[in-house]
């Protein structure tokens, strides 16, 4: 134990997580993250610059981008990128609201970085394939739900699915050989579901179909479903849905058809129904709000029980309303 002490001085924060839907032919510019970056792929591929150099990440791949490293992302022609990201710090450095969200922002030019660098104990690659362990794509999830739902306690839950998260990629980059029974984090037929509803999210589903793919009834799956994940699997598909449209309404060339038929829905005014039922807010809204946001407004906004943002999310309070607007009053 005592070679690995620094180890134990690690706290991570979560600051941003999400999911997102990047469409075919995609290029993003050059920019810096102030915090460190996990990105798990769930379907597609693209490619990542990171220090000049690109990396090509697929389905099944976890990439770390270091703190700090100018980036840029692109896509391939012919199908479209699905990935979730956590963005995070080894110990929380504070001033998290001050900080810009990347250097996009004018105020990033006149930030200095304080991300705390990765503990030296810790083995992480630049590029892993955790395609075999289940528990990653689901621990992924687990944080980007208690994030949303806030629920007693979820800044605690959301740190202990990250730590869980870094021990298995340094484990598995030391050669560390697991047994297969500790990978079991829901039920084998739930693990069916889950994997055939994200992979088919784009087109119309019925129970039976998703029972199927689970080789259980469909009353006893609803059971063994609902016990495992804690919603049934209709709710779980609808915020899946969701979770896919607010990725696509991220992206400035994206329209609220493009967002519709991504997520499953062949009716964009359907969408536009369910959307606004679900979320409070049109997906029109929900767009233009998105995209004029600065940095400490994207944290208001991701906190707004109006909104209920999926993706991204902070897991850091809000400002309070009387110091935003003196902050306001002195810019």
């Amino acid at each position: 134990m005592k070679k690995d002490w620094i180890l134990h001085r690690i706290a991570p924060f979560v600051r941003w997580t999400g999911e997102v839907r990047v469409p075919v032919g995609y290029f993003r510019k050059r920019r810096y993250i102030f915090d460190q970056i996990l990105v798990y792929v769930l379907n597609g591929w693209g490619e990542f610059q990171i220090r000049g150099k690109w990396v090509r990440i697929a389905a099944g791949d976890l990439l770390l981008v270091p703190a700090g490293t100018p980036t840029m992302l692109r896509t391939g022609e012919r199908e479209p990128m699905w990935f979730r990201f956590i963005r995070f710090d080894y110990d929380f450095a504070g001033d998290y609201e001050a900080r810009p969200m990347d250097s996009l922002t004018p105020a990033a030019r006149r930030y200095r970085s304080r991300t705390p660098p990765a503990p030296p104990g810790l083995k992480l690659p630049r590029k892993i394939n955790v395609r075999a362990d289940p528990r990653v794509p689901l621990l992924f999830d687990r944080v980007i739900r208690e994030t949303e739902e806030k629920a007693p306690g979820y800044e605690l839950m959301v740190r202990a699915c990250l730590m869980e998260l870094l021990a298995i990629v340094h484990r598995q980059s030391v050669g560390w050989k697991e047994r297969a029974s500790a990978q079991q984090v829901h039920p084998e037929p739930v693990r069916h579901a889950l994997a055939f509803m994200e992979a088919n999210v784009a087109r119309p589903l019925a129970l039976a179909e998703i029972a199927r793919a689970a080789h259980l009834s469909k009353q006893h799956f609803c059971r063994v479903f609902h016990r495992a994940v804690g919603v049934s699997p209709l709710r779980f598909l609808m915020r899946l849905r969701l979770r896919v449209a607010k990725g696509v309404l991220w992206h400035e060339a994206a329209t609220v058809k493009e967002a519709a038929l991504a997520a499953g829905f062949e009716d964009p005014h359907h969408f536009t129904r369910v959307f606004r039922r679900l979320e409070g807010i049109t997906p029109t809204d929900y767009r233009r709000a998105v995209l004029s946001m600065d940095g400490a407004a994207q944290i208001r906004l991701a906190q707004a029980d109006s909104l209920q943002v999926r993706g991204p999310f902070f897991t850091i309070a809000p400002r309070p309303a009387r110091q935003a607007s003196a902050t306001k009053r002195r810019g």
